[in-house]
């Protein structure tokens, strides 16, 4: 027996009280999306992708100042037609329930939406991507995004994986999550599925013997699965691929031009992985200017030091602060000197790469550690810069007391210190936020 059709509602909100915007607040928390089977997307644009592919719209939410624009009032329309409540929401409102100062003119609430395993068929060159166990909410919108570019047919979610409906997902899908089937499965069901599929399934591993384009992908249908972000695939979804493959040099494909070509290639050279040297050379080329500033006054302080200050000679500037200039022929408190000149030079040029490989792991929005391994690196090449060319490190402050005295060290230590000091502010914002999407994601 089918439903009567919802009646649609109009009404005007300006009230942060109001329980339909407590609501659409609290599905930032992934328990109220649980227990509502309803998510929150974001943006005109969106909306209307979900209502042209069929999507069940609950609530439509606009800014009352955009009344009279054309596009929203047809989507306000279309929404009523389907049955949803249309709320007109002051400034205000709108920045309430997305919990943003700057909200999108229009959001919608929509139910969610589970395609049944048993629907994803092997059938002509159909392919589907497998995620285990996947856990940070940008990285499954994009690859949601990606897979959808690349024509596969479905996405599928293996074990306990981060919400797909949660805010920073879906926005990361940029609507695609709504033209994708995503399907979700235990990691028993996933294997059951496998033993049914009548195709290829191939795991991307370390351990994998085959470069992926050696399998031939073509006219099969295939299933690609995909290990968790830190500890790849479990022992048992490994088992149960039929081929284990490696991805060299993932990140090289080009979308856009693989259109006629194989589109599982695509897919697997545009899913998001951590070419560390590529990303480490465009976070200290997006930082280039500070590194070269930073750099270069260094390197101009310690010229007037070397050409003014009287060696080993202490200048008063203020209460334990005072000029000494002096050389450093090791690390630090003269540590490892005995090394001599080439291997020291040869150890803080490794430590600069280890420093750059570590830049290259930081995400999207980690402003600050990309500031600061930004700043890290310019003390390093300035102590570098000394080492190559004089053998010895240039240092011209010393801190101490009236009874002691601490290190002798330069701007280059100076920035090393305060790069680090950002790394760490970056991680405990990172644990901040990983506690509260555990609690409202």
């Amino acid at each position: 027996m089918n439903e009567p059709p919802r009646t649609g509602r109009v009404v005007e909100i300006t009230s942060l009280a109001n329980p339909m915007v407590k609501d659409i607040k609290a599905l930032a928390q992934k328990k109220h999306r649980e227990e509502t089977r309803a998510f929150l997307a974001e943006g005109l644009k969106l909306v209307i992708d979900a209502l042209d592919q069929g999507w069940t719209i609950r609530t439509l939410a606009f800014a009352k100042a955009a009344l009279g624009n054309a596009t929203i009032e047809r989507t306000a329309a279309r929404a009523l037609a389907a049955g949803a409540t249309v709320i007109e929401a002051s400034a205000k409102v709108l920045e309430a329930m997305t919990r943003r100062d700057n909200p999108q003119t229009a959001i919608a609430v929509f139910e969610q939406r589970f395609a049944p395993l048993k629907s994803f068929s092997a059938a002509g060159d159909d392919l589907y991507v497998a995620l285990d166990r996947v856990r940070d909410p940008g990285n499954l919108g994009t690859i949601i995004r990606t897979v959808d570019a690349a024509g596969a047919k479905g996405v599928i979610l293996v074990g306990e994986t981060t919400d797909p409906f949660g805010l920073e997902t879906v926005r990361a899908t940029m609507g695609s999550i709504f033209a994708l089937p995503v399907a979700r499965a235990s990691e028993a069901e996933f294997i059951a599925f496998l033993k049914g599929f009548d195709g290829l399934v191939v795991g991307t591993h370390l351990k994998g013997a085959l470069d992926y384009r050696a399998i031939a992908w073509a006219g099969k249908p295939a299933v690609l699965l995909m290990g968790n972000e830190q500890q790849g695939m479990t022992d048992s979804l490994a088992a149960a691929c039929g081929a284990l493959a490696r991805i060299p040099q993932a990140g090289k494909a080009d979308l856009a031009q693989s259109g006629g070509g194989d589109r599982r290639h695509a897919v697997r050279g545009a899913t998001p992985r951590v070419d560390a040297w590529k990303r480490a050379m465009r976070v200290v080329l997006g930082h280039a200017a500070l590194t070269a500033a930073l750099i270069a006054a260094d390197q101009a302080i310690k010229l007037l030091v070397e050409a003014h200050l009287p060696f080993e000679h202490a200048i008063p500037m203020m209460p334990m602060l005072s000029l000494y200039r002096t050389w450093n022929p090791g690390i630090s408190f003269t540590l490892l000197a005995g090394l001599g000149p080439t291997a020291l030079i040869a150890l803080a040029a490794a430590v600069t790469g280890f420093v750059l490989y570590l830049a290259a792991r930081t995400r999207d929005g980690e402003i600050a550690a990309r500031l600061g391994y930004a700043t890290i690196v310019a003390g390093a090449l300035g102590n570098l810069i000394d080492r190559v060319a004089y053998g010895h490190v240039v240092d011209y402050l010393l801190f101490h007391t009236q009874n002691w005295s601490f290190s002798v060290f330069n701007l280059a230590d100076v920035c090393i210190s305060v790069g680090a000091a950002m790394v760490v502010l970056q991680e405990a914002l990172n644990l901040r936020r990983a506690r509260q999407a555990s609690s409202g994601d």
